[in-house]
């Protein structure tokens, strides 16, 4: 009899697990904002030459950053708050190029709940002359809905 009722407890409490679950994901916001700094370190005007967020062939003349600027803010809404990503790239005219890219994922675990994104930033320079491109999540790790991440250009 102990030992139908210590199954019996163990069910119960693996019922109610499963019954928080969809209450997890209805707690879920529906995008994920991305306030984006872009530091210019080299004092050269940076040309955005492509961002995911855009549709293709619109122009991204907006997004400069004159020489006498050291950076500027861009604010990006992704639209799925649970698993995205977005790259963008800056070439100035001596032919450095960086490729910037943010990324959120949830993972859950078995032992304890985690229910916030976990927020990646990565830079790689791809021009034909090499640049220091750098990348930080610098605030919003444990939000559900917005991080904010830095990327630096030299």
């Amino acid at each position: 009899m102990n030992v139908f009722n210590r199954i019996l407890g163990g069910f119960i409490a693996l019922l109610a697990v499963f019954a928080m679950i969809p209450a997890a994901y209805a707690a879920y916001p529906k995008t994920m904002k991305v306030a984006v700094e872009v530091w210019n370190d080299k004092e050269q005007d940076l040309h955005m030459t492509y961002a995911s967020w855009e549709p293709k062939g619109a122009s991204l003349s907006s997004y400069l950053i004159p020489a006498q600027n050291s950076g500027r803010a861009i604010n990006v809404t992704l639209n799925n708050p649970r698993n995205d990503a977005a790259v963008f790239r800056y070439a100035n005219t001596e032919g450095q190029k960086c490729e910037f890219r943010m990324s959120h994922k949830v993972v859950f675990r078995w032992v304890g709940v985690n229910p916030a994104p976990e927020k990646t930033a990565t830079a790689n320079s791809i021009g034909t002359v090499p640049a220091e491109c750098s990348a930080a999540v610098t605030k919003g790790t444990d939000s559900m809905g917005s991080y904010t991440v830095k990327f630096s250009m030299k």
